[in-house]
């Protein structure tokens, strides 16, 4: 079974990557995924073998706190950090002025009292911050050294060493520097960098969390005609549920009594609100503005699209971009080679410089100032940056490596009918070419197409009207329409023969009705138009070089009619839908392919394409056969996908680049190599600098919150729209 835990006391990427390797290598667990952003793990393991209690105990000794999967909410980190932070400033001052007082010439007391004094608010100070010390030495004990174990180590050295020294002192031995100030001071900066860490962490999922908070605990129905509050996850399929202004609507559903308008803003991105009313659609995180509606539910909440978004948007949180890969291995590898390094400057400033202090402040500034923190934030703040300001945009990512595949897209397809046309087709010529009358024609062609649940029929049954025709050996035949039996005459309608009339049909759809002898009887010319946004979506295709195709199983005319509209690259007409997949394996070259679709009968080349994208509203969305869902069902948020997906790995090769080079510099800088240039660091200065690593990645991901949504009805809409 697989099941999703909730995980506390993470720090840095070794943790998660410590409790991952200890999992994927326990008995019973095929698979372990940890997010140290989302707090959370996912395990795909035997209960027969082994149970939820062991797994959380397993965790447990490694250091970690793993409990049942809750939604996020704020767990209160934030405040006790902060907390933490303005206790440790309270006695850091004192302690300050009695470490280095006297170097700027202020009154201190003699060693006698001011040795202790120091040691008594250090003390104090890593009592408030111990925490650092449980994790690190649950670390070295389970064998999975993190960033805790780098803090307490460098903390605990400079606080030994100290005592030490001040010891030998009170025995008469020669005065020198101690580090009490620094055993305390790098407690109390890292834990003011890990509180402004946490803070910057939380507004990257904050549109996820806004959404998360939108779901009501309870909500009204109709029991036998009278109202009642239950919890939501009591409402069953088929209960109908009362919606009053403000509600929010926790459950797909259809109208059965009333009329409002409601929003749908936190599904779609677009605040226009909509009218419903009796037969009406309601999608799950609708919000009703106006009136009074009673809905049933057409399902429970858990198989609800709103529910479905935010698994999908929580599961591409916690997935893995490629680039991530390397940064985890070194990751995995960091404290232990840090801790090394830090001894070996250790022993050699010892052995060349012959100074015991100056080896410790080497030592403990190496091991302060390596930050695994930065490696292990850079892929995952932006990812779930990005997935939290696209669903606010109505595009949902399936996982980190779609973002990355998209930001490379080379060449688009395009499926016409509901992606770049309206979907919404009307017959707007009728050409009688029979002995037959207008009204006969339009009989036959209502009960062949009354049969069908082809696109166009619903368009032709509403041209005709009605029929009392009865229709035997009713067929359907892929790719070229339906044929049927009436009053023991065989008709066709579709595409089963070719036009040869001298009517101009170009630009539109042709529905054909023909007989036996492959004669022509009539002829419904649909034309269906297309989205206010596919020129400019096109357009700015075209500025981003991407290369764009329409494939469609219209024909020829109407095919070259838009192509043309639009300016394509190229088009493909007459395709069948299972021939979709192998024209998007054979015209995309070297390049990342992108196929666009409806999702309904292009699953195949959804799947087939490197990034899959379903474009649709409510609940018919593709969401099993794509990659990217645009559930707003607008072309236009394709140029928003792809917008972000090139901002959010530009983002995360930043972050990457900074934490190698901030991490290849700062560790000999440290350990001073160029002391002999008079460029050196202290321990406290070291712990400022690695806080201020973190927090740089972090800061630099929450550029893409200011992301502004692609507006293709704007005079500068040519121009690309990526900002911050």
């Amino acid at each position: 079974m697989i099941k999703k835990f909730s995980v506390t006391g993470m720090s840095c990427s070794a943790c998660s990557l410590s409790i991952e390797k200890k999992l994927n290598n326990t008995k019973g667990i095929s698979d372990c995924k940890v997010s140290l952003m989302a707090k959370c793990m996912t395990v795909d393991f035997d209960e027969k073998v082994i149970s939820f209690q062991e797994i959380c105990a397993i965790v447990k000794k490694l250091g970690y706190l793993a409990t049942e999967y809750t939604i996020s909410k704020d767990d209160g980190t934030v405040n006790k950090l902060k907390t933490r932070f303005i206790l440790s400033l309270i006695f850091l001052f004192p302690l300050l002025y009695f470490a280095m007082g006297k170097m700027v010439n202020l009154p201190v007391p003699n060693y006698k009292i001011n040795l202790p004094i120091q040691f008594i608010l250090s003390v104090i100070i890593i009592i408030i911050n111990f925490k650092f010390y449980i994790g690190g030495i649950k670390a070295i004990i389970s064998r999975s050294p993190n960033m805790d174990t780098l803090i307490f180590i460098g903390s605990a050295s400079a606080l030994i060493y100290s005592v030490i020294t001040a010891i030998t002192v009170f025995l008469g031995g020669k005065h020198t520097h101690m580090f009490f100030e620094s055993s305390a001071m790098v407690l109390t900066l890292v834990t003011l960098g890990k509180w402004l860490e946490e803070t910057s962490k939380k507004k990257t999922g904050r549109e996820i969390e806004k959404l998360s908070s939108m779901i009501p605990d309870t909500v009204s129905i109709l029991v036998n005609g009278e109202e009642k509050t239950v919890s939501v996850d009591d409402v069953k399929s088929g209960d109908v549920i009362i919606l009053r202004v403000g509600d929010f609507a926790s459950f797909d559903g259809v109208v059965v009594d009333g009329v409002g308008s409601v929003d749908k803003s936190a599904i779609t991105g677009e605040s226009i609100p909509v009218e419903v009313s009796i037969d009406s659609e309601i999608i799950s995180g609708s919000v009703l503005k106006t009136g009074c509606v009673y809905y049933k539910a057409l399902g429970e909440k858990s198989t609800s699209l709103f529910s479905k978004i935010i698994d999908i948007v929580k599961n591409a949180e916690v997935s893995r971009a490629p680039a991530q890969k390397l940064a985890d291995k070194i990751s995995g590898v960091f404290v232990p080679i840090v801790t090394l390094i830090a001894l070996i400057v250790f022993l050699l400033w010892l052995f060349i410089g012959k100074d015991s202090y100056l080896a410790f402040k080497y030592g403990i500034s190496v091991l302060v100032v390596s930050c695994p923190c930065a490696l292990g934030l850079a892929t995952p703040v932006a990812i779930m940056a990005t997935t939290g300001k696209s669903a606010s945009c109505g595009v949902l990512f399936k996982d980190a490596e779609t973002i990355e595949k998209l930001s490379r897209a080379g060449v688009v397809f395009l499926d016409k009918t509901a992606t770049l046309t309206e979907g919404k087709p009307k017959v707007v010529e009728f050409n009688n070419y029979s002995n037959y009358s207008d009204e006969k024609i339009k009989e036959i062609a209502y009960a062949l197409e009354d049969k069908s649940n082809h696109p166009l029929a619903d368009c032709i049954k509403e041209f005709c009207q009605d029929s009392k025709l009865k229709v035997e050996g009713f067929e359907y035949v892929l790719g070229k329409g339906v044929k049927g039996t009436i009053d023991g005459v065989t008709y066709f309608i579709g595409n089963f023969v070719d036009i040869q009339k001298s009517e101009n049909y170009n630009g539109k759809t042709l529905a054909i009705i023909s007989d036996i002898n492959n004669e022509i009887l009539a002829v419904f010319a649909i034309f269906d138009k297309l989205k206010d946004d596919s020129v400019a979506v096109v357009s700015r295709l075209s500025e981003q070089k991407i290369k764009t195709f329409m494939i469609t199983g219209d024909n020829e005319g109407s095919a070259r009619e838009i192509a043309n509209k639009l300016s394509l690259n190229g088009y493909f007409y007459d395709v069948l839908p299972e021939n979709k997949a192998e024209l998007v394996k054979q015209n995309k070259g070297d390049n990342i392919s992108v196929f666009v679709g409806d999702g309904i009968n292009d699953s195949p080349a959804l799947k087939t394409a490197d990034v899959g994208v379903a474009i649709g509203t409510g609940t018919d969305i593709a969401i099993e056969s794509s990659d990217v869902v645009l559930v707003n069902g607008k072309l236009s948020s394709l140029i928003d996908a792809i917008n972000l997906s090139k901002k959010s790995t530009s983002i995360i090769k930043g972050n990457l680049f900074w934490a190698f080079i901030y991490n290849l510099l700062a560790i000999p800088l440290a350990g001073g190599a160029f002391a002999f240039l008079g460029v050196t660091l202290t321990p406290a200065i070291a712990s400022l600098c690695m806080c201020l690593s973190s927090l740089f990645v972090v800061q630099n991901a929450l550029r893409i919150r200011n992301y502004k949504k692609f507006d293709y009805n704007k005079g500068d809409s040519m121009k690309l729209i990526i900002e911050g």
